[in-house]
């Protein structure tokens, strides 16, 4: 059952894949992700944070035009040196899931609490049918009871793309007025309401398929989510040194469970870009 469920799986993203070569021009790049050299900077990262962007599927995982890409490229600067950044291609989505998993306990079944709390925070972006293979990775890490901050559906292509998984904390969706519309999602679903709030679900005007990965209230979002978490971060941080303190023991680094404000994020990122 498991076997034919990932042959049906597998069958659906070839499907939606074949099908936007049939409207966008350009040859299809293999399934991977981004190779290109990271820099010095890259090994001595922390990954206190995790971006993981899907391009579209007639895009390299490379591809200096998506702004999925601009953004990864982004998050690899020296002021990010707490955040380690990934781009990849829809059909490489084990691939994204793999790299996310190295930074947790490497064992069957669902993390403890414990585990999870000292892991890395993970923001997903997915664009035409990367939105489908984002989401795809969101359901099996909570399969897995890892939480997700925030996923972000760009143009979003797929037919199991409509329902975000109730391990993400918040999602955004943005949707273009193009020839692709028939094609692209414009609403999305919370599996669970109260565990998963839509912060912004926003027509972008005068933008197509592709620039819409552009639009600078994504980068803001991304980018205000991140000083947002670090913030958090660093209170759980100082408390936990208190208790340390408290009882007399040396204190560590943690990055447990914080009270995320995303809303107050994504209203950051709008007014950036009044």
């Amino acid at each position: 059952m498991y076997n034919r469920k990932r042959w049906q799986e597998s069958g659906i993203l070839k499907t939606l894949v074949l099908t936007s070569a049939t409207l966008i021009s350009g040859p299809l790049p293999s399934a991977r992700c981004s190779t290109e050299a990271k820099g010095p900077a890259e090994a001595v990262r922390s990954c206190k944070i995790l971006y993981a962007g899907f391009v579209g599927a007639m895009e390299s995982s490379n591809h200096k035009g998506s702004g999925v890409v601009q953004l990864r490229d982004t998050l690899r600067g020296p002021e990010y040196a707490d955040v380690c950044s990934e781009s990849f291609t829809p059909l490489s989505w084990e691939s994204c899931r793999s790299w996310i998993l190295r930074q947790f306990p490497a064992h069957s079944g669902p993390l403890a609490q414990t585990e999870v709390e000292e892991a890395p925070r993970i923001i997903l972006v997915g664009h035409s049918t990367g939105g489908w293979a984002m989401l795809k990775v969101a359901r099996d890490l909570r399969d897995k009871g890892i939480p997700i901050e925030l996923t972000v559906q760009l143009d979003s292509v797929g037919i199991t793309d409509y329902t975000v998984p109730s391990n993400v904390k918040a999602s955004a969706i943005f949707h273009a007025w193009d020839f692709l519309m028939p094609l692209t999602t414009k609403n999305i679903r919370m599996e669970d309401p109260h565990r998963t709030k839509l912060i912004a679900n926003i027509l972008v005007k005068n933008a197509s398929h592709l620039s819409i990965t552009r639009d600078p209230r994504v980068k803001n979002l991304v980018l205000s989510t991140i000083v947002a978490l670090r913030g958090d971060l660093a209170r759980l941080s100082r408390k936990h040194e208190i208790q340390n303190a408290e009882h007399g023991l040396t204190a560590k680094p943690v990055t447990g469970e914080t009270p995320f404000q995303v809303t107050t994020a994504w209203e950051n990122a709008s007014r950036n870009c009044d």
